[in-house]
């Protein structure tokens, strides 16, 4: 189009057409279904896997608790041969043989009670120290050493008694956290899947426009 003002031509231009707006773009809800289950069946593998793992660790640990308790041949003593105190504190495990975690550390209270009547409740360090003591009596020092001596020994199987204890707690507890791990990944695993066939049935926004 053009016009004419005082003989000079003067070209305007011309209007460019309108562009319809592109409708916004959604995403179905198909695609979301699967981008969540997605993410659940991932997550519910790593769960499975590690609930897996734990499990066995903590079989594993028990395992060896138990072939290192075994060998020692430490059982309790008959009920009949308990104190009334032993009796009311340990009573249920009388004659058992120590081969599992909670066995141990039980033994090693029964351990515990001895020791403190071997020297009045004084520890192997303490009544070494004494048995060393100078101008004792040789008698005396003979009697503390030999204190001592039940001491240390009664000490150290207590210590490895409770080493044992603490290793089957920790692996008592890793094989409960493995089988809730398991029990979580399988129920994640169910929603995945049913998150899926929820995907295939659902209709896209496309389709009902």
């Amino acid at each position: 189009m053009s016009t004419q003002t005082d003989s000079v031509r003067v070209e305007r231009p011309a209007k460019a057409p309108v562009q319809p707006a592109a409708p916004p773009q959604h995403m179905d809800r198909s695609g979301w279904d699967r981008i969540v289950s997605s993410a659940g069946a991932v997550l519910a593998v790593i769960l499975l896997v590690l609930g897996g793992a734990a499990i066995y660790g903590g079989n594993f640990g028990q395992d060896n608790v138990r072939d290192r308790l075994a060998p020692q041949n430490i059982s309790f003593p008959p009920a009949e041969a308990m104190t009334p105190e032993e009796r009311a504190e340990i009573g249920e495990f009388a004659g058992a043989k120590v081969d599992t975690g909670v066995e141990a550390e039980a033994f090693a209270r029964y351990i515990g009670g001895h020791l403190e009547a071997v020297n009045g409740g004084a520890t192997y360090s303490e009544t070494s120290a004494a048995a060393r003591e100078e101008g004792l009596d040789p008698d005396v020092a003979v009697e503390l050493q030999a204190k001592a001596d039940t001491l240390f020994k009664g000490e150290s199987l207590r210590a490895m008694l409770l080493n044992a204890y603490g290793w089957w707690t920790v692996s008592t507890i890793a094989v409960y956290v493995g089988y809730a791990m398991v029990i979580a990944g399988l129920l994640m695993g169910l929603l995945a899947f049913l998150g899926f066939r929820h995907a295939r049935r659902a209709t896209p926004i496309n389709a009902t426009a």
